[in-house]
């Protein structure tokens, strides 16, 4: 199976190309603030909540909302971090926690784009520079893993590092907090259950194989996979196992591992292998409902929901150039999208939009579920493109950040 590493590289090589276009990155000229051109006029925002990878902690990647926050939108601000942005910000209340390869994490005021904080302004001790997984947004705190090994827990109001764990082993798990656990994964094959008021370890789970997917979390249950193709069910509590599937030895088999974090709806598990199988899990017993094979790697998470008009689906990008949609009941095919390139990352869907996004074209892009047309394009790719607050659209590109409004 490929690894992470060559993940990242043949991404690189993809974005080295867009950017000879002129599409990784804002185009704006400094404004002295750390942004690029970031006009501080203030915007109204919404109210919706989007505290994790995911949204929330069954990270669907769905936000139901009305007609009027699809396209077309009207872009408002743009931000450049300089550097790549792999996960899309926690947002809550008005503010986007922001964190990018280089292990910093700003506080931003969505209504004028004010910096709050900013860890390496302001010199906070979080360890050795180093890459960043999803930050998630709980109790006035922002849960930070970085690749390094660090697991942070940083103040919402002030950046003040609250505590900071030494986890010993390379992080590729986002880290997900529910029923007052924080559950994160490592590339040692553990997954840690953590008190997020201290740090401190509740229990820990071997699961043999790295992990580098993030867990996700729905009726006291714990789901996650390995990457050596097993996907595993446990109770939150205890960390005993409900169940695990190791799918390379019941049909079609296959020997990928998981690099997508599963998805939790419909009573299913849903998750791409990274030789581009997708799979449903029975939640409750682990048995494989059913499995779509792409004709190329997955890596992306899959965005899971049922938008007005169409059955429960399964979106979910592959690098044979397509994005899919998948009924979520049975695995068939309702209808996919030629997005002109490898699809890296995960697609979002709010309203009746799903957005998705390629390093080739250099572009994201916005596709009605409903008429399976594009009605959004915009020069800037990223990973997990578009996140909401309910009023305003996000866009993360690949080292930028914009703002947009409903026309």
């Amino acid at each position: 199976m490929k690894g992470a590493g060559a993940l990242k590289m043949m991404v690189a090589a993809l974005c080295a190309g867009a950017l000879a276009l002129g599409g990784c990155g804002s185009s704006d000229t400094d404004d002295g603030d750390g942004g690029s051109g970031v006009d501080h006029t203030s915007v109204e925002t919404g109210n919706t909540n989007w505290i994790t990878f995911g949204r929330t902690q069954d990270r669907t990647h769905y936000l139901e909302a009305p007609d009027r926050l699809n396209p077309p939108l009207k872009q408002l601000w743009s931000f450049s971090d300089r550097v790549l942005i792999e996960f899309p910000p926690a947002i809550y209340d008005g503010v986007a926690y922001l964190a990018d390869k280089y292990g910093n994490v700003r506080a931003i005021q969505l209504k004028d784009r004010k910096i709050l904080w900013d860890i390496q302004k302001d010199k906070r001790n979080v360890g050795p520079p180093s890459d960043t997984t999803a930050p998630f947004y709980y109790k006035g705190r922002v849960y930070v893993a970085f690749m390094g090994g660090n697991l942070v827990a940083l103040d919402a109001k002030t950046g003040e590092v609250v505590w900071k764990r030494d986890l010993q082993s390379h992080l590729e798990s986002s880290p997900v907090i529910s029923g007052g656990t924080l559950y994160i994964g490592s590339d040692k094959a553990e997954l840690h259950a953590i008190d997020p008021a201290d740090g401190k370890e509740k229990w820990t789970f071997d699961a043999h194989r790295p992990i580098k997917s993030s867990p996700s979390v729905s009726g006291g249950r714990v789901f996650f996979g390995n990457y050596s193709g097993i996907m595993y069910s446990l109770d939150a509590k205890t960390g005993k196992v409900d169940w695990r599937t190791n799918t390379t030895v019941v049909a079609p088999g296959g020997d990928g591992g998981f690099y997508s974090s599963p998805a939790i709806g419909f009573g299913n598990v849903y998750a791409g292998r990274d030789d581009g199988t997708v799979y449903a899990f029975d939640q409750k017993t682990g048995k494989v409902s059913w499995s779509f094979r792409t004709s190329g790697d997955v890596y992306g998470s899959p965005a899971v929901g049922q938008v007005k008009g169409t059955p429960p689906t399964v979106y979910i990008g592959s690098y044979d150039s397509n994005l899919y949609a998948l009924n979520a009941k049975t695995g068939k095919q309702e209808w996919k999208y030629r997005v002109g390139g490898p699809v890296p990352g995960t697609a979002t869907v709010i309203g009746h939009t799903v957005y998705t996004s390629n390093f080739k074209t250099a572009e994201s892009i916005g596709i009605d579920v409903l008429t399976h047309k594009k009605t959004f394009s915009f020069p800037s790719p990223g990973y997990t493109p578009m996140v909401s607050d309910g009023r305003n659209l996000y866009l993360v590109g690949y080292f930028s950040f914009h703002g947009f409004e409903p026309k």
